[in-house]
């Protein structure tokens, strides 16, 4: 059997499709495998209304009830799709000496192909549960020593070697510095969490400076915690609604754990929150960090139970927690912070898309590209989507909880 490169594109669709994609992608990625999809939506814009209150015209007097009358309260989020790519290349020489064995030839062009799923799949994986506003990756907690920079606590794994960043002032993390710098990440000490650059920003690093990769600052999907900060929320407007006006539209703040299991008493009284607020929570979310001490916890009595991804063969191990609103399965989340709780109801958030989740590089007709600075064949991914929560009273968030 002679492979030629006309086979590229039918070998692309004849592996890459059903499960395997899906696999890929939802690999390790829990929240990201689990999360309701609607991938059929189109426009520029996707109106999301929510009702946060009931009609107001009860009473026990006719007359009241006729004067009082009034309709539920709703707010319409106006949704954007957010971009997103990926690149994958190999060289026109390892194609050429894989040609005429069919397995040197799908190993070598699988191999890029799965890294650029799987890198896909671990971007969109950090940005539907960041930590911080406008896709920054980590915050500063110090000036700046030579070229490394201290993060915060788990968050020098969302830094690769080789990636290229650049830096937003403490005092206003919705703009850049002015230079718009760039440098780039030459090391990354994963249990210092700290990161080295290969030369100081001109603007000298601070304790709450914020660092983004190149081209993601104000360019990334709106994370689950950043829907639901609870009485955090202030008038800033959010899509158009300004929260301060219900703190249900900003979800439910939990109450900090305590005693001598404080990680199971925050999901006891997490789930209580919700159902006193008409809500029953399907899901919890907590970094492994603090999945372990919840393991430890309720050793003697855990049950545990597995969590089916939206699409795929991948399933998610659980840790199945009897709360205030009956057994909720805790997952492992590795996108999420440390000391952050998340928990609520599934159906009350959508990843919406057009179309799949990535797709493959087409709309020439072709899989592939011939790069014209390089002896390269490229593969691109693609993906518009966003992240919406229809009904914010129906989660509650808290980065400090126990």
């Amino acid at each position: 059997m002679t492979e030629t490169h006309v086979t590229y594109a039918e070998f692309l669709k004849e592996f890459y499709v059903g499960t395997v994609v899906a696999d890929l992608v939802y690999k390790n990625h829990p929240w990201l495998g689990i999360v309701p999809k609607n991938p059929e939506v189109r426009g520029s814009v996707y109106p999301k209304p929510i009702r946060y209150s009931n009609i107001t015209g009860q009473s026990s007097l006719f007359s009241k009830a006729h004067a009082n009358q009034g309709n539920p309260a709703r707010e319409r989020w106006d949704m954007t799709h957010i971009d997103n790519y990926a690149k994958a290349t190999i060289s026109n020489k390892v194609m050429e000496l894989s040609l005429g064995n069919p397995a040197a030839f799908r190993e070598a062009l699988t191999d890029v192909v799965d890294s650029a799923y799987s890198a896909f799949g671990n971007d969109v994986h950090f940005e539907l549960l960041a930590k911080y506003p406008y896709g920054a990756r980590g915050q500063a907690t110090g000036a700046i020593s030579g070229s490394t920079i201290s993060l915060n606590a788990g968050e020098a794994r969302f830094f690769e070697v080789g990636m290229v960043i650049q830096q937003s002032d403490s005092g206003d993390h919705t703009a850049l510095t002015t230079s718009g710098e760039e440098q780039t990440v030459t090391a990354v000490d994963r249990q210092a969490d700290t990161i080295d650059v290969d030369a100081d920003f001109t603007n000298a690093t601070a304790s709450g400076d914020r660092f983004y990769r190149s081209g993601d600052h104000q360019a990334k999907a709106a994370s689950l915690p950043l829907w639901v900060p609870g009485t955090s929320a202030t008038s800033t407007a959010w899509f158009g609604v300004d929260r301060s006006e219900d703190t249900r539209l900003a979800g439910i703040t939990p109450t900090k754990g305590t005693g001598s299991t404080p990680y199971l008493n925050a999901l006891v009284l997490a789930g209580a929150e919700l159902y006193k607020e008409g809500t029953s929570p399907d899901i919890a979310l907590l970094n492994p960090i603090d999945q372990a001490k919840l393991a430890e916890e309720t050793e003697q009595r855990g049950r545990y139970a597995k969590v089916q991804s939206t699409s795929g063969s991948i399933s998610f191990s659980a840790l199945e927690v009897m709360t205030g609103s009956g057994a909720v399965p805790v997952i492992a989340e590795p996108a999420l912070a440390e000391d952050s709780l998340l928990m609520g109801e599934r159906s009350a958030v959508e990843l919406f898309s057009a179309g799949g989740l990535p797709r493959m590089f087409k709309k020439d007709g072709s899989f592939y590209h011939r790069e014209e600075t390089a002896d390269n064949i490229a593969f691109y991914l693609f993906g518009f989507y966003n992240q919406v929560v229809q009904a914010p009273i129906k989660w509650a968030y808290s980065s400090d909880w126990a």
